[in-house]
């Protein structure tokens, strides 16, 4: 009857999964995704010890219609970075700008956006232009990792029994 329960639960909740692999395969990054459509939300995860060791969590992204700035999630040219640009641009010279960039060699996240979100890394402020030096130190602009359009939509069905790790590496809400 539990397990009836949890699952029942897990079905409104809607969850999916993506392990997104970079050019040349240089790194990986896990999608966790959840919620009604309404208010979906999706998780990016690294995995520094592959599938053996706990996953980290360095970015929450809203997918609701809330959020109008985050675009395209694209790899830096080597692989080794992963950035969010911008969707909604003043003008063609503003777009594809970045909002923040994973580094992940150094497992360190750099955002304009100095308000603190859900994640376990800490957050290190930064300029556009800084984000756009790091993003250029990897080799520049690389392909798309997931298209903005495709954040928050429904992948395919998890049991309640498949997300448990993912859901553990979740940041607490205080």
């Amino acid at each position: 009857m539990l397990l009836g329960v949890a699952e029942l639960l897990n079905v409104m909740r809607r969850p999916s999964f993506s392990r997104l692999k970079g050019p040349a395969e240089a790194n990986h990054f896990v999608l966790y995704q959840k919620g009604r459509a309404a208010n979906r939300e999706a998780w990016l995860f690294m995995e520094p010890q592959a599938e053996s060791g706990p996953a980290v969590c360095f970015q929450r992204i809203d997918c609701t219609k809330e959020d109008r700035m985050t675009g395209d999630i694209r790899w830096s040219f080597d692989g080794a970075a992963l950035y969010a640009a911008r969707r909604k641009a003043s003008s063609i010279e503003a777009a594809d700008r970045p909002l923040w960039v994973f580094d992940f060699a150094k497992q360190q996240l750099w955002s304009i956006d100095d308000k603190p979100l859900a994640h376990h890394l800490p957050l290190h402020a930064a300029t556009e232009a800084a984000l756009v030096n790091l993003i250029n130190s990897h080799g520049g602009k690389g392909p798309v990792a997931v298209s903005w359009y495709e954040l928050g939509k429904r992948g395919e069905y998890l049991f309640a029994w498949q997300i448990t790790r993912w859901e553990n590496a979740l940041p607490r809400k205080d």
